[in-house]
């Protein structure tokens, strides 16, 4: 049998875009990859610091189109005594499914800001986002499924918290 070189021409390209099209949709991240929504409670203690530390809640939002926030409000202790801190993290990110549990994510422009009734130093803020930096400029964590609720966080040095997941908020 012998095609006609026009038809021949157009099946070729409907099988062309056909193949293209299944492999855009099949290799390339979906828009909703590594959306998670979860918070923690943390105590975190500052190493070779006698009195500092951060006491509080922390909300994670991995939302779409790669932009993210974090919210962390309790309070610091320092030498200038217990500070009530509420502070806003809103972040770029880049997402990778490395196993079918794990995934990592990391975050390469963040901005924080302080709410108008935030009392906390500065410097204690800057070790506690540190905590999950990278040997880069960056932030980088780690999120590992525990269960279907639980998430655990973790920088490239150590175990940083369990992250319960929010109620609508499912970790693919």
């Amino acid at each position: 049998m012998k095609l006609a070189p026009k038809p021949l021409f157009a099946l070729s390209v409907l099988i062309f875009t056909a193949a293209a099209g299944f492999s855009v949709w099949h290799f390339l991240p979906a828009e909703n990859a590594g959306l998670m929504n979860c918070s923690t409670k943390a105590i975190m203690r500052f190493e070779n610091m006698e009195k500092e530390n951060v006491n509080g809640n922390i909300h994670f939002n991995f939302g779409t189109h790669g932009q993210g926030s974090i919210v962390v409000e309790g309070y610091t202790d320092s030498d200038a005594g217990w500070l009530y801190l509420q502070r806003y993290v809103k972040f770029s990110y880049t997402t990778k499914r490395v196993s079918p549990t794990e995934r990592h994510y990391r975050i390469s422009k963040w901005e924080a800001s302080a709410s108008s009734i935030d009392q906390s130093p500065d410097i204690i803020f800057d070790y506690f986002m540190r905590e999950m930096s990278d040997s880069h400029d960056g932030l980088f964590l780690s999120a590992q499924k525990l269960n279907d609720n639980a998430i655990l966080l973790s920088s490239l040095n150590s175990p940083l918290y369990i992250c319960t997941l929010k109620s609508g908020s499912k970790y693919d």
